[in-house]
């Protein structure tokens, strides 16, 4: 008798639960909206007391300046020559340097260069690179500074903050095969770096 009463206890109970949770349901009042407009204002990352300092090398997570992106890939194609090389197009994959930038008065500059200043066949063949441009700029004949992307000289916040992109529309590239041993068919690899600078000249 004592095990039904309890079993007819926890029915009764389930059924008042169920019973008082389909009676209460939220219901609008018609007419009773209101709204409050949101605003975010993006300010510039000055210092008061130095507000035309550059990114303090020695604590970077404080500003940003930040290389995002460089191209992923330039490709050339030629005929087979009699020692000298000169491409003077090739295919840009991705093309733009993107810089972040989150001070209006900040110079800044990408500086590119070939690594080694070599490219290199499957056998570990080297060969020097006499020239390589991006955007008519030269950045591996001696001399050259190398400089691809920088800051505009009159700065605004559309042209020097945020992600600022600096398009790559054209490269070419010199080589010389000295000992003559290129064949058809024959793949050079080799690797553009870049560095950013808290200058506009990349020094």
């Amino acid at each position: 008798m004592k095990k039904s009463t309890i079993l007819g206890s926890l029915v009764l109970g389930a059924l008042l639960i169920a019973v008082g949770s389909t009676g209460v349901q939220a219901a609008e009042v018609a007419g009773q909206k209101g709204e409050t407009t949101t605003i975010v204002k993006i300010k510039d990352n000055s210092d008061p007391t130095n507000p035309t300092d550059p990114l303090n090398p020695a604590a970077p997570d404080k500003k940003m300046l930040t290389l995002e992106k460089v191209p992923s890939g330039y490709t050339f194609e030629s005929k087979l020559q009699n020692n000298q090389y000169t491409i003077s197009s090739g295919t840009i994959t991705d093309p733009t340097v993107d810089v972040f930038n989150d001070r209006i008065d900040r110079e800044w500059s990408v500086k590119a260069a070939v690594l080694n200043n070599k490219i290199t066949r499957s056998d570990a063949k080297d060969f020097t690179v006499d020239s390589f441009k991006i955007n008519d700029k030269e950045v591996s004949a001696t001399g050259a500074d190398g400089v691809v992307a920088k800051a505009q000289t009159s700065k605004t916040e559309a042209n020097n903050t945020g992600v600022v992109k600096t398009p790559i529309t054209a490269i070419s590239i010199g080589f010389t095969d000295k000992d003559k041993v290129l064949k058809v068919g024959d793949q050079l690899d080799g690797k553009i770096q870049y560095q950013l600078y808290n200058t506009t000249d990349a020094k």
